[in-house]
């Protein structure tokens, strides 16, 4: 079993028919995974932004 910390974790809430969703904590609106960046974490994970695009 190979450990590949270069793949993100996705962390989302739901799905609009084309991607996964999740709410941003600063507006609270539903906006696709696309609207939202990545970051690495200290621990070498990958993982989607908190806040969505806009809001940061």
């Amino acid at each position: 079993m190979s450990n590949n910390q270069d793949r993100p974790i996705i962390q989302s809430n739901g799905y609009n028919g084309k991607e996964p969703t999740r709410i941003c904590p600063k507006c609270n609106e539903e906006k696709p995974l696309s609207e939202f960046g990545f970051r690495k974490m200290q621990n070498g994970q990958i993982r989607n932004q908190s806040w969505c695009k806009k809001c940061r």
